[in-house]
């Protein structure tokens, strides 16, 4: 009860959210360099993220223009992914298939942008520094605003305040609602994320207090969250069970279509505003009145097969691996059916009925993305039974618990560095994958899936015997150790050169190098150079990694790497393989070259 006292305190709380702004603001800082626009080199609007934000310049900047002027700004900021996901009709016609909602919310912070702008006489282009760094702004603004409301909306629901303080670092440690923060932002979710949680304050407020301002606030905040993304309205669902009782509920609703319609309207008027502000835009790109404008293709189309295991324990975009703080909601949704069983009920629907629909998505992964990136809108109900599990728990529980949150914190940060340095795929991983990678940040597994691994298939045949390297015309001794040896360092040999002879020149090329060897640093990865020639012209050259290959440095183990280059034998009559390194890379010996063909 003491800690409980402390913690209620209202500088403590200060200092939690305020560790935690600054705490994202740090991490997008050094990674965009806001605060150093001459040492600025990379955006963070691309991809999914252009797509919401264009809207921004053509409504304030380019009135009018059906994003034309993209090609203008694609030709200033060549390097950027600032036109990105622009879709044109059949006629040409450049269109915007994403939903206004981000864009609507992010438009006060656009607008102090272009001021900015003016004023210190950068370019008012809507993509200059001074707009960048007030979209950061706005996404900080959210997620925090996020966060606060889902610390009321728990204390409405009396979760003590220590199971609150949890519930707040468990998402901004432990899950991908940081890397939607401070990597890959404009993206939606940050925004659904607070509308959610907005929805659901207001929304326990006109239950609990009945105040007609409060329905009034959740009906406009729904429909802001609708056109942010409409799979939101999903949490109307939920809402039903914030009452204490069925007979309450019956009773407040017909209260409100009897002697509270004028409310209902006018809350009908508030949920319609940024529905119509989606309608008239998408009616001047489309030339008609609808609320989609993505293709037929993509689409719901998994009804009948939602894909809900993958996206829960799946190792490609799985919730519960690449945010393993959330495993401790099972346990939490025990403590729910027998402490507040209503609300075990709401929620367990609410998961299953989320999970289901967002499955059925044509695109259930949702692109490149750490983890699953759509559920990122829905972690302030996905977080209520681990607030309920800390809130029951006792003191040695509790501790466990903490020590639980904070082992997965750690868990989910590495593969947030992972993602970062290119270690995780963004878009396609499997189990195989990830436990080559898990919990590794050495460089050498940079990109280690972003190039080709090929294998050999079992139909190869061997073609004569293994080839011998050589430096300088000397073949390579089998029993001798290279590498370092004081100051001599071979780092773009040795080499191994042959002529091939095969009967079926149809088939195609295959190679495998093998040797017996070890990485001195994780600081580089070696890699192995192949170039194919025909009649002494070089026609094709292709790199595989080496260093990754290693399950530890400094260890000594025997590795293979295959290379299929695609040609077949009738294309190529000799090839020259190189070992790329750096100061520190490799030592080897038992070097082969060995020729397949399939």
């Amino acid at each position: 009860m003491k800690l409980e006292r402390i913690l209620a305190n209202k500088w403590m709380i200060f200092l939690l959210f305020a560790s935690v702004t600054y705490l994202f603001s740090t991490k997008t800082d050094r990674l965009y360099r806001w605060t150093n626009p001459g040492d600025q080199k990379t955006t963070p609007i691309y991809s999914d993220g252009a797509g919401y934000y264009t809207y921004l310049p053509e409504w304030f900047i380019y009135e009018g223009s059906n994003f034309s002027y993209s090609d203008s700004i694609a030709r200033k900021y060549p390097d950027a992914g600032f036109e990105d996901n622009l879709s044109k009709t059949d006629t040409g016609k450049k269109y915007d298939k994403y939903f206004t909602g981000t864009a609507q919310c992010l438009t006060p912070f656009f607008l102090i942008g272009h001021a900015h702008a003016k004023i210190i006489g950068e370019d008012t282009d809507g993509y200059s520094w001074p707009y960048l760094i007030w979209l950061h702004a706005g996404m900080i603004f959210y997620v925090m605003l996020g966060l606060v409301t889902l610390f009321l909306f728990l204390r409405r629901l009396k979760i003590g305040y220590l199971a609150c303080y949890v519930a707040v670092l468990s998402l901004a440690l432990g899950t991908n609602l940081s890397y939607y923060v401070y990597v890959d932002i404009p993206y939606s979710h940050i925004f659904s994320f607070a509308m959610v949680n907005l929805c659901l304050l207001t929304g326990i407020n006109w239950i609990q207090k009945n105040k007609t301002s409060s329905l009034l606030f959740f009906s406009f905040f729904l429909g802001l969250t609708f056109v942010i993304r409409p799979t939101n309205i999903l949490i109307l669902a939920f809402v039903p069970f914030l009452f204490a009782t069925n007979k309450e509920l019956i009773s407040r609703i017909r209260s409100l279509f009897t002697k509270q319609w004028k409310v209902v309207l006018f809350g009908i008027l508030l949920f319609g505003i940024p529905v119509f502000i989606q309608v008239y835009f998408f009616y001047l790109q489309m030339g008609e009145i609808r609320m989609n404008s993505y293709s037929s293709d993509e689409g719901f189309t998994n009804w009948k097969n939602p894909y809900m295991w993958e996206v829960l324990f799946g190792f490609r975009k799985g919730v519960f691996i690449y945010g393993p703080v959330l495993l401790l909601v099972i346990p939490g949704l025990v403590v729910m059916f027998f402490k507040a069983s209503r609300l075990f009920f709401g929620i367990l629907i609410f998961m299953l009925l989320s999970t289901y629909v967002l499955s059925s998505w044509w695109c259930w992964w949702y692109g490149g993305s750490l983890g699953f990136r759509a559920m990122v809108d829905f972690y302030g109900l996905w977080i209520l039974p681990l607030a309920y599990l800390v809130h029951y728990a006792k003191v040695p529980g509790q501790i466990v618990i903490i020590l639980c949150v904070f082992c997965s914190a750690w868990i989910y940060q590495t593969y947030e560095n992972q993602q970062k340095k290119h270690i995780l795929h963004y878009d396609y991983m499997n189990y195989p994958m990830w436990k080559k990678v898990f919990m590794k940040e050495d460089p050498r597994f940079c990109f280690i899936y972003y190039s080709d691994i090929d294998t050999i298939p079992e139909t190869g045949k061997a073609i004569g015997n293994p080839v011998g390297f050589s430096v300088d015309g000397r073949l390579l001794a089998s029993d001798r150790i290279y590498g370092f040896k004081g100051k001599d360092f071979y780092r773009e040999v040795p080499y191994a050169e042959k002529l091939m002879k095969v009967n079926d020149p149809e088939s195609f090329v295959a190679l495998r190098v093998t040797l017996k060897g070890s990485l001195d640093s994780p600081g580089e990865n070696p890699y192995l150079m192949t170039e194919f020639f025909k009649s002494g012209s070089r026609i094709g050259q292709k790199d595989m990694m080496v260093g990754s290959r290693f399950d530890e440095v400094k260890m000594c183990q025997d590795i293979s790497v295959d290379v299929i280059p695609g040609y077949r034998w009738k294309e190529v009559d000799s090839v020259k393989c190189s070992f790329v390194m750096g100061e520190k890379a490799l030592k080897f010996k038992n070097l082969k070259l060995q020729f397949f063909q399939f």
